[in-house]
């Protein structure tokens, strides 16, 4: 078989079963896959023909998998950072305006950041995902998907948005090597029982995985003791809905025996390092991890992050949990990278697929820059990788075998352009949410003082 593209002369952390880190190596990438890791030497001998790319001075990586995100709200980046119950105060109101166009330029510019900062796939929920997958496509990045369904409080509910969930599945599965089609009720207190039994369902049937917000506020909390004398984890325990096919958002607001019921299920928590800190109220990561429980790490949305920088967030999960912890030990280096490579593989179904740099696997790398100040000397690589290096130092994003950056620079699309229009559509956006709602320009201007 011949290579189409070598990265050479390069450090590789392969994640693979072993944990090898290589020196002096290279990667033979033929099409969209990986057909050959090891020395530069041997393999500039066997694939004479293919591109070289110089990794001197880099290391290369498993693509990143972000587990939690909402790519299209880059458009409202910020605008909840520290206000008590701002999805319920800034966030919902702003999405009653939301349109398709917001969703798909949103996409573009939120992928795009993704794309630049290490993540090769993001596991994303939001509205109008039809909008959300055609954006993805046509950045070159990978995303497992699923359209938001809410049946009551939301800014976007009701039967039209289950029945869209559903259809979304349907109609993209299979039809796209860069989708993968999921459910995505939103939460426990904001859809019904019935339809949480009904999606368990047909998640089952369709083979397909389920990603929700799980006990993520007070107030999704408090509903549930109201209606049903228990915590959301213990809930949908009994609902029968927890499994090994369930990504669960934030967890944040349970008790010790809800963690290990999570453990005990094999659903994935995720752990959104920054938004969880600026929140004040950050996942207990660790210590569900020393329970058994298959923990994710998440970027979440910049409405309460700012950033989509995946490679930056490791830096805080790390700290974070030590900090939380009073355990310098908790959380090493490399746990936090198999949560956004092997692990995140595994959940998603795709372990064999993704998340280790093997022949076989489709080519989803990332190489970063690697002699800054800031990362030498270098005593200790992987700490140095989650600790030192932020997505600034991406300096080439391949997904799928095709590079979507190179050079820190996106390919698929025009990153000016793009800038252009997040203020375009973003102001927009939020002059129709002023414009609907007279209590959400009274929250708006008091925290800025002024007009979008």
């Amino acid at each position: 078989m011949c290579a189409n593209m070598l990265i050479e002369n390069t450090v590789i952390v392969t994640m693979n079963p072993l944990r090898d880190v290589l020196t002096n190596a290279g990667v033979a990438i033929s099409g969209e896959r990986i057909i050959a890791v090891g020395q530069t030497d041997e393999l500039r001998a066997q694939y004479p023909q293919a591109e070289r790319i110089d990794g001197r001075g880099k290391v290369v990586l498993p693509g990143l998998i972000n587990s939690h995100t909402h790519i299209s709200m880059s458009l409202q980046k910020g605008v909840t950072l520290a206000v008590a119950d701002g999805l319920y105060r800034i966030m919902w109101p702003v999405e009653r305006s939301l349109t398709a166009d917001d969703c798909y330029y949103g996409a573009l510019i939120g992928g795009a950041e993704a794309l630049k900062n290490g993540t090769t796939c993001v596991i994303d929920h939001y509205f109008h995902m039809e909008q959300i997958a055609r954006a993805t496509t046509e950045l070159g990045l990978r995303g497992v998907l699923g359209h938001t369904i809410m049946s009551r409080l939301g800014p976007i509910t009701g039967e039209r948005e289950f029945e869209e969930g559903i259809a979304f599945v349907q109609r993209w599965k299979s039809h796209h090597p860069l989708v993968i089609p999921w459910l995505a009720p939103h939460a426990t207190d904001t859809v019904s029982k019935q339809w949480l039994l009904k999606l368990r369902e047909i998640a089952t049937d369709e083979d397909v995985g389920l990603h929700l917000h799980l006990a993520q506020s007070p107030l999704e909390l408090e509903y549930i003791e109201e209606q049903n004398g228990m915590g959301c984890v213990q809930y949908l325990s009994d609902l029968g809905f927890l499994g090994k096919d369930v990504l669960a958002a934030h967890c944040t607001y349970i008790d010790d025996d809800e963690m290990d019921l999570l453990a005990e299920s094999g659903a994935h928590p995720v752990y959104c390092p920054m938004g969880h800190a600026l929140g004040g109220h950050p996942m207990r990561a660790w210590e569900l991890l020393q329970r058994g429980a298959r923990v994710l790490i998440g970027t979440d949305c910049v409405c309460s992050n700012n950033v989509m920088d995946i490679v930056g967030e490791l830096r805080i999960a790390g700290a974070s949990q030590k900090q939380l912890t009073e355990d310098r030990e908790a959380m090493p280096a490399t746990k936090i990278l198999e949560m956004v490579t092997v692990d995140a593989a595994d959940a998603i179904g795709m372990s064999d697929q993704l998340g280790t740099i093997a022949p076989g696997y489709l080519a989803d790398l990332i190489i970063l820059k690697f002699e800054g100040l800031h990362t030498v000397p270098n005593y200790s690589l992987l700490d140095n990788i989650v600790y030192c290096c932020t997505g600034r130092d991406v300096d080439a994003v391949i997904v799928n075998g095709q590079t979507v950056v190179r050079n820190g620079a996106l390919t698929t699309v025009d990153e000016t352009r793009l800038i252009e229009l997040a203020t375009e559509k973003g102001h927009g956006l939020m002059r129709r949410a002023l414009e609907n709602d007279i209590d959400l320009a009274w929250l708006w201007r008091s925290r800025h003082g002024a007009e979008t």
